[in-house]
């Protein structure tokens, strides 16, 4: 039983049996989430998307606090695909407004938990004052050695690819020096390990050019759950269920 949950759960509620029965010599190192079905959510509701959004960011902050008190040493959240470039002008600009505020405003929970925070993507073409504020929020947190917190920003897997691909024909790299350590060199960020689990919410099932280099053995789990209800519960079945898998990376 993981006492730092004991004074936050009630010990008569799901949450605290599922807590029970999780193995926390098992929990996966580093965890990478879809966060799919804000408008979805806020549709069925009669809201606007951007209360959707806003809903969203809820759970992105609640999942991170839940991921920092189990352990989990590092958290992807994909946040705004290179594809999300083609959604209504209006929304893309609610959406950056909204992340620069949750910057600004989630830094005291960086420093409370000890979090370091960390991007993957092109962020040349994020507005001005979100790049100001990605850069505060990485500098106040450099020195934590706490959960690594990434946030996947104007990011495609496949751009990744092609991005590490052109630098190692810049740097003269010979195909004979080509090999799978030197590739991982020239990603994003060459110290961020694979993911162990992918959790996609909201009912679709496939990866969406995420991290597709980086998943090539994670455990994935898709749930029909949309991202602005995925809470404690969800998170901690993802979890028990990752956990009854076997992982055999190609052995038998």
């Amino acid at each position: 039983m993981l006492k730092s949950f004991e004074e936050v759960i009630n010990p008569d509620t799901i949450e605290y049996s599922l807590l029970e029965k999780l193995d926390t010599n098992k929990l996966p190192g580093h965890i990478a989430v879809t966060m799919d079905g804000n408008g979805r959510w806020a549709k069925s509701r009669g809201m606007t998307r951007a209360e959707g959004h806003k809903e969203g960011a809820e759970s992105a902050r609640k999942i991170t606090e839940y991921c920092v008190r189990l352990g989990i040493k590092y958290l992807t959240l994909f946040t705004f695909s290179s594809e999300n470039w083609s959604r209504p002008v209006r929304e893309i600009n609610t959406l950056m407004d909204m992340l620069h505020k949750n910057l600004l405003t989630q830094k005291k929970l960086l420093i409370e938990n000890n979090i370091r925070f960390s991007v993957l993507g092109e962020l040349s073409r994020l507005p001005g004052k979100l790049k100001r504020s990605i850069s505060e929020t990485i500098e106040l947190s450099k020195g934590h050695t706490g959960m690594t917190l990434h946030l996947a920003l104007n990011y495609g897997g496949r751009a990744e690819i092609i991005n590490a691909i052109k630098k190692m024909i810049d740097d003269g790299i010979s195909s004979q020096k080509v090999n799978e350590k030197k590739f991982r060199k020239y990603l994003y960020n060459p110290c961020l390990p694979d993911p162990d689990l992918m959790i996609r919410t909201s009912g679709e099932s496939r990866i969406s050019n995420f991290l597709i280099f980086q998943m090539a053995y994670s455990e994935l789990i898709f749930t029909d759950v949309l991202w602005p209800d995925f809470r404690l519960k969800e998170l901690l079945g993802a979890l028990i269920s990752f956990q009854e898998r076997d992982r055999r990376f190609g052995t038998v």
